[in-house]
């Protein structure tokens, strides 16, 4: 099974996939070849299981297509992607001013990108209220990662791309990040203050895992 090796100053062997499937292990610099061989070998189902659905999530992203007339998913609904003299989002659809592949991309992320800035903001002045939990600052960014973040400092970031989920999951992952003010972590405390504002929180989470693999298979990953 070909890989990548990097070597440093860790302790201990680990394996990670990348965007394009890729496999990366990454070792201690006096770790022996053949102990490093003998890990990946135990772990190569694994392997092989993430490196397809990271190659397949990189086809998905090569041959994701956009043009007027394409339905986009906006907050639990769809929306037609429609050309106009202004971009933006008027409740009917979303509008862009090019149908060049690249420059309509762009448009799209921006225009969800200004929907996330003030649907998101207005959520969290709602929540706030009820937890009594104020973030320190709100940015709206493009991470693949995750859904969204809280800084040691408490700032909070969120992906646009979170704007493709239904208002109830989107509201999930506001008082998620909101309860990391008071918790930086995941402990049982967390969640009791996240069921606390929501009580079927597991149920908002599991839809929104769903929201996230079918985003990643269409090619937004």
């Amino acid at each position: 099974m070909e890989y990548q090796l990097i070597r440093s100053r860790r302790k201990t062997i680990a394996i990670c996939i990348d965007r394009e499937g890729a496999v990366i292990v990454r070792a201690p610099l006096r770790a022996a070849q053949s102990v490093i061989d003998r890990f990946v070998c135990e772990k190569q189902d694994w392997i092989r299981e993430k490196s397809l659905q990271g190659r397949q999530r990189a086809e998905a992203r090569r041959n994701l297509q956009i043009c007027p007339g394409t339905m986009l998913p906006l907050m639990g609904r769809e929306y037609p992607v429609r050309l106009s003299d202004r971009s933006g989002f008027d409740g009917t659809s979303i509008l862009v001013h090019s149908d060049e592949p690249e420059q309509l991309l762009l448009q799209i992320k921006r225009v969800y990108q200004s929907v996330a800035a003030a649907y998101i903001q207005d959520r969290i002045v709602y929540y706030t209220k009820i937890t009594e939990l104020t973030p320190s600052g709100v940015r709206i960014g493009s991470a693949n990662t995750s859904w969204g973040s809280c800084s040691g400092k408490n700032r909070l970031n969120f992906t646009w791309k979170l704007m493709m989920a239904a208002p109830e999951e989107i509201d999930y992952v506001i008082v998620h990040e909101l309860a990391h003010i008071r918790e930086h972590n995941h402990s049982p405390q967390f969640w009791k203050l996240v069921e606390n504002v929501l009580p079927d929180y597991r149920e908002r989470r599991k839809r929104l895992n769903e929201t996230g693999k079918k985003l990643q298979n269409q090619g937004w990953g």
